[in-house]
């Protein structure tokens, strides 16, 4: 999508959501701010942002003038293009990337061939792909960040994170993730510690409030259904937690986003 041509028809902020796709954001011009899970991400001239598959997200500003590309893909094609290490050094941190001027010019000018083959009646796929690939490629040659090595404490807290995720809604206990991870709770702590700044509990908290303000966007549900929908037996804890993690109450939220909507 060409943030230029699509920016106008965006009602800004959107509502947060969590999309069933990975995505990168490209800007070429202006700026832009999105919500990454408890995150406010600021992207400027030149540089990248790639957000992940599960996470909340939302679209907070967009400066008039902004320029560039937003690319949408599925895991699959993600899984075909990139090898594992390289899938973690993109998403282990939610980073944004400053790409050298030249770099963030080829691309553009890649984009750009990739948006007009894949809006033809009949794309070539092979194309698409080959394009693609050959973007991201030019994405980890470009990027300082992107050379460094992955270690096992980075990649111990990718698939956590993968993890939590998936099994937020049953599983809040170390033990499981610990488990499904073939590592000792101590050290599942140690690496979360490390490299979230957070301990494995408390990302599961933050990850199980952010999924909750979606649900808290359907006004047909009260507080005390989702609380417990989401396995906190005490709609009063649930509050207080909502309220630390977010900075307001599940009730206040509520009233922003109906603001939001009628504005």
């Amino acid at each position: 999508h060409d943030i230029g041509k699509t920016s106008g028809f965006i009602k800004v902020p959107t509502p947060l959501h969590r999309p069933e796709f990975n995505f990168i954001v490209h800007i070429t011009r202006g700026s832009a701010k999105q919500q990454v899970d408890a995150n406010l991400v600021s992207i400027k001239e030149n540089e990248i942002l790639f957000v992940r598959q599960g996470n909340v997200t939302s679209l907070k500003e967009v400066s008039p003038d902004a320029a560039g590309y937003m690319i949408l893909f599925e895991d699959q094609t993600l899984n075909q293009l990139l090898s594992r290490q390289e899938l973690i050094k993109l998403f282990s941190a939610n980073i944004v990337i400053h790409l050298p001027e030249e770099s963030s010019a080829w691309l553009t000018s890649l984009f750009e061939l990739l948006s007009i083959e894949i809006y033809y009646p009949n794309p070539n796929l092979g194309v698409c792909y080959s394009l693609l690939q050959a973007g991201l490629q030019k994405i980890f040659t470009s990027s300082k960040e992107l050379n460094k090595s992955i270690n096992r404490s980075a990649e111990i807290t990718f698939n956590f994170k993968e993890l939590v995720y998936k099994h937020y809604l049953k599983h809040n206990s170390i033990l499981f993730y610990a488990s499904e991870l073939s590592v000792s709770e101590n050290y599942l702590h140690r690496c979360i510690k490390k490299n979230i700044g957070e301990s494995p509990k408390e990302w599961i908290n933050k990850v199980s409030i952010l999924q909750s303000q979606l649900l808290l966007q359907d006004l047909t549900k009260s507080i005390s259904e989702i609380a417990f929908e989401l396995n906190y037996g005490d709609p009063s804890y649930f509050g207080r937690l909502f309220k630390k993690i977010t900075g307001v109450t599940p009730s206040e939220y509520r009233i922003t986003f109906m603001q939001d909507l009628s504005e």
